[in-house]
């Protein structure tokens, strides 16, 4: 996670950050889509395929609320899938996955692991049922940080509100620019953020101003991180624990919820085929930070929309490290929407995020919340 105003791998590079030259063991094809009618995957050349954040690809639906484009239903058929990969320099095996090779890519780094106290874990997951609806979320820790011996920096939490009316979902991502502390910071924020809209975002408080209530609960949340870190940890300072956020509540009778972000996190939805975007991006790259928490005056950095249920579909909320790849890359479309096609447990959903993407070196985490029966978001 760049500083605010700057975004992650400014300078194109040629593989995927991890190694150098090809794998002999694994091919990989370009990105060029599938036929017409296949997977809706438009058949551009590579070069045009992994675009560079800014504008809108030919297949992703309008911003949230409008009309969308044809979008994508299928898996994808962008790569070679090799599962019997001999360890990488026989210091390691690892379990074999069906996740696409996307683009150039280099041979895949050893990882490093840290010693750092505060790190988080590089794998986590979960998948199960919370309130009658079923949840599934992972967290990859980023290339960068597995050939840097550097902590995972991204976090998730989902609750329920104290009056049982609404499920609370988080996910938050530490700056890099903060390898030592972020991490702590992202995983209290998202902490807080639940403790806070557990009671403050009822049923009533939702129906009469929802907006507000999302922007009040990031507001206490932000105040939360920095008494706590003031009390337990006086040798940092605020800009050490510097997270982005995205949060949703979702009422589970059915009316229409509310998500709101600071910095570059995004709130994604899936239905029918068609990919949307909660929050635009604007004219730059998806990973952009434009502010993170804790902040003095965090009311200054809230965004807010509604959520809305026309029609069945995935409640998605992503750190830039995933929303970056769905926006950019039809191949990573085209994957995540066949594997959670379904409801995902703990190990299919830490698979999905597998995939190897040039370019793409951040730490993943996406947390899913999968349609009701009768249909809709919420």
């Amino acid at each position: 996670m760049p500083e605010p105003g700057a975004h992650e791998n400014p300078v194109p590079d040629a593989g995927d950050g991890a190694g150098t030259g090809s794998d002999p063991a694994r091919s990989t094809v370009p990105e060029t889509g599938a036929a017409p009618g296949t997977y809706g995957l438009p058949g551009r050349a590579p070069a045009e395929e992994e675009t560079s954040g800014a504008g809108r690809p030919a297949d992703w639906g309008e911003h949230y609320g409008g009309t969308e484009a044809a979008g994508l239903a299928g898996p994808g058929t962008t790569t070679a899938v090799r599962s019997d990969l001999p360890a990488q320099a026989g210091v390691h095996a690892e379990l074999p996955t069906d996740a696409p090779w996307i683009g150039s890519l280099g041979i895949p780094v050893t990882p490093s692991l840290t010693p750092l106290p505060a790190a988080l874990p590089g794998l986590r997951a979960d998948g199960g049922h919370l309130a009658g609806r079923w949840i599934a979320a992972a967290s990859l820790v980023g290339g960068t940080h597995l050939q840097a011996g550097t902590s995972a920096q991204d976090a998730y939490r989902f609750t329920v509100t104290a009056d049982g009316a609404a499920l609370v979902l988080v996910v938050c991502d530490g700056l890099g620019s903060r390898p030592e502390t972020s991490q702590i910071g992202a995983v209290l924020l998202a902490e807080q953020i639940c403790a806070v809209a557990r009671e403050l975002a009822t049923a009533e408080s939702l129906v009469m101003a929802g907006e507000t209530v999302l922007s009040e609960t990031l507001v206490r949340a932000s105040a939360a991180v920095t008494r706590h870190r003031a009390a337990a940890l006086p040798q940092l300072t605020d800009s050490a624990l510097s997270s982005t956020v995205a949060v949703c509540v979702v009422p589970l009778d059915g009316t229409p919820g509310w998500a709101a972000r600071v910095g570059d996190c995004n709130v994604l939805t899936l239905a029918v085929g068609r990919w949307g975007a909660v929050f635009e991006n604007g004219d730059g790259p998806v990973n952009q930070v434009s502010g993170s928490l804790p902040h003095s005056a965090p009311e200054r950095l809230v965004e807010t929309a509604a959520l809305h249920a026309e029609r069945p579909g995935l409640l998605i909320l992503a750190t830039d490290g995933v929303a970056a790849d769905l926006f950019n890359s039809p191949g990573t479309r085209a994957w995540l929407a066949d594997r959670w096609s379904q409801p995902c447990g703990p190990a299919r959903m830490a698979d999905s995020l597998r995939y190897r993407l040039q370019g793409s070196h951040d730490d993943r985490t996406a947390l899913v919340l999968w349609p009701t029966e009768e249909g809709g978001i919420r």
